[in-house]
């Protein structure tokens, strides 16, 4: 039983947690309250209390969807603590899938919430306009270069006229690449040689606008790697940070906007190089599996989603020689570690570059405290995940992190800006893809 939860009643005329889209009772019971996951949870690791571990907080859930507990500041206040890492996923003997009834509780939670009209605009404008549209997405961040590179951000930030609450926020602001960057991709690429297969690229909305260069580099790997690699054009936002925040109606939209573009009949497999999209396009079935329209659609799509280092690991990378020594540590995004179970095969591609050292990195496999929007929902708990892995990242003494995650790469390289650390975070396709234009492996191929 969870300690210190205080029962309250619950209204008999509405349930925010019941119905077929809130979290699985069945699911529920597979928990048998071992206490395993606590070892493996960030927050409980912080905080101590058991209502912030994975077990406390399906205590909670069960609690009010049997009506023993009316939604409060206590469930609402656990649950949002949530990373939604999943790393108990990975600890739990009993099949435990948290992010589905995490995931479907947030969901609920917003039917009673009671958020104010700002707060609902807000979300409406970041979650359904800005990020599934890549024209405004490209303004923002175009826009965000200006801000960054011109007289614009001392002056704002000298006069105060940026909000308090954003300007707390402003030093986690990533460095907005140059405009060349955010051109899209063609919408096909041939092999640079003889044909191995024949992949869909997806490129994320975030990933797409500020590491454009990512994608680019993925292309290219998978090219030279014997890849016919098509682009679809009308897809759209994964749909990731929407359902971790609470609004899964959004991410069902985008979900089926998506496999309306991309016929997974169609391709070998469909790659990407951004393992928060991953993991929500390979939950795509269990997402629309109550969808008559979709459901068994989205469930082949899932079942060929690869993050392109388990692509190119599978395939045999080309191994090539990087033109300078590399000693890199090598962080697991949560997602692809836990949910997607992509382990060792970025490890391979690593090792398929010559020049490279990888050094050990202890707790690899822990949250950052990125996750998606968290460290700017909850930053306080946040910056203590980020300087427990920064402790760990200067312990391993590497110049280099690779990880395979955008939001992963902001939040270490702010902890980096924040201590006067000298470190490169980079995706680890980019040091492959570095090693073949060293080896001329594009010559000629006209690549983009």
């Amino acid at each position: 039983m969870a300690v210190g939860v205080e029962r309250t009643e619950a209204s008999p005329a509405f349930n925010p947690l019941l119905g077929p889209l809130g979290p699985d009772r069945e699911m529920i019971q597979r928990c048998i309250h071992c206490g395993l996951c606590t070892t493996s949870c960030p927050t409980f690791a912080l905080l101590g209390n058991e209502m912030d571990s994975p077990r406390g907080r399906i205590y909670l859930m069960r609690m009010v969807i049997d009506g023993e507990m009316a939604v409060n500041e206590t469930v609402l206040k656990h649950l949002d603590r949530c990373l939604d890492c999943r790393a108990c996923e990975t600890a739990c003997p009993s099949g435990v899938r948290y992010g589905s009834l995490i995931e479907a509780a947030r969901e609920g939670l917003e039917k009673v919430r009671g958020r104010g009209p700002g707060a609902r605009l807000l979300r409406r404008f970041l979650f359904r306009w800005l990020l599934p549209n890549r024209a405004l997405l490209g303004l923002a961040a175009a826009g965000t270069r200006l801000y960054q590179r011109t007289f614009l951000r001392p002056l704002l930030l000298g006069l105060g006229l940026i909000p308090k609450e954003l300007a707390r926020l402003e030093p986690m602001l990533p460095e907005a690449p140059p405009l060349s960057s955010m051109l899209p991709l063609p919408g096909e690429v041939a092999p640079a040689g003889e044909e191995r297969c024949r992949v869909a690229f997806f490129g994320g909305c975030l990933q797409s606008a500020l590491f454009g260069d990512v994608n680019r580099a993925a292309v290219r790997a998978l090219a030279a790697n014997g890849a016919r690699v098509v682009i679809p054009s009308s897809q759209t936002c994964c749909g990731a940070l929407q359902a971790h925040a609470g609004d899964r109606e959004t991410a069902r939209l985008l979900a089926r906007r998506n496999l309306e573009a991309i016929d997974p009949s169609q391709y070998d497999a469909i790659v990407l190089a951004v393992s928060g999209c991953g993991a929500m396009l390979h939950e795509y079935g269990e997402l629309l599996a109550g969808d008559p329209a979709f459901a068994a659609r989205a469930k082949v799509f899932s079942s060929k989603v690869a993050d392109v280092t388990a692509f190119l690991a599978k395939l045999g990378p080309r191994r090539a020689r990087h033109p300078e020594p590399q000693r890199v540590a090598y962080h697991h995004p949560c997602h692809l570690y836990h949910a997607m179970k992509v382990r060792q095969e970025p490890l391979k591609v690593l090792e398929a570059i010559g020049n490279v050292e990888a050094v050990p990195l202890k707790e690899s496999d822990w949250c950052c405290g990125s996750a998606g929007s968290y460290n700017l929902t909850q930053t306080e708990l946040s910056m203590r995940l980020l300087d427990r892995k920064m402790g760990h990242i200067r312990a391993a003494g590497a110049p280099v992190v690779c990880t395979g995650n955008p939001g992963c790469q902001i939040q270490i390289a702010y902890g980096a800006r924040e201590r006067g650390m000298e470190l490169r975070v980079v995706h680890p396709v980019v040091l492959l893809d570095e090693a073949y234009r060293a080896a001329g492996f594009y010559d000629g191929a006209g690549l983009p």
